[in-house]
C-alpha cells in the first residue's frame, strides 16, 4: 500500500480533484465501450476482433472478418460511440454516483487509517486495530520506509 494521507480529511483537495477527473473520464470511456461491444455483438461481430484499427486490418487479412464486417464494425463503433457519449451528458447523476464510489475506493486504499491492518488475521482497518489497542491513541503523521532502498 502507498498511503497519501493519514485519513480522508487530510488528503489534499488537488489530489481528490485529480482523481475525480480521471474517474469521470474512465467511467465515460467504460460506458461507451460497453455500449459499442453490445452493438457489435448484436451485429454478430466479435468485439475482440475490432478493438483497434490495426486489429481490424489484421483480422480481415487473416480471414476472420470480411471487408463488409470490417466496414460495418467501423460504422457501429463511430455511431454508437458518439450516441452513447452524447447520452452520457444527460446522465450526470449516474456518472457522479459511479465517480463517488471510485473516490471512496481511492480513499480507502490510499489513506493510512482506512487501509487493512497487515499484522492481523482479521479483516480490520488500521483505525480499528488502533482503537482496539488504545481508544485514545491518534496517528498524527507517518513516514514510509522501504526495506529495498
Amino acid at each position: 500500500m502507498n498511503p497519501v494521507a493519514v485519513d480522508a480529511a487530510s488528503v489534499p483537495a488537488e489530489v481528490i480533484e485529480s482523481e475525480k477527473t480521471v474517474a469521470i473520464q474512465k467511467t465515460k470511456d467504460e460506458q461507451v465501450q460497453k455500449s459499442v461491444d453490445n452493438a457489435l455483438k448484436k451485429a454478430g461481430i466479435n468485439p475482440a476482433h475490432v478493438d483497434s484499427e490495426d486489429h481490424i486490418e489484421s483480422n480481415t487479412a487473416k480471414g476472420w472478418l470480411t471487408s463488409e464486417q470490417a466496414q460495418q464494425a467501423r460504422e457501429i463503433i463511430a455511431k454508437v460511440g458518439a450516441e452513447t457519449l452524447a447520452s452520457l451528458e444527460q446522465k450526470v447523476q449516474m456518472i457522479n454516483g459511479i465517480v463517488n464510489g471510485r473516490i471512496q475506493k481511492f480513499l480507502k486504499e490510499n489513506t493510512l487509517m482506512e487501509q487493512e491492518y497487515q499484522l492481523s488475521d482479521d479483516k480490520q482497518t488500521v483505525k480499528e486495530a488502533l482503537a482496539a489497542a488504545d481508544k485514545d491513541a491518534k496517528v498524527l503523521a507517518f513516514k514510509r520506509f522501504s526495506l529495498s532502498d
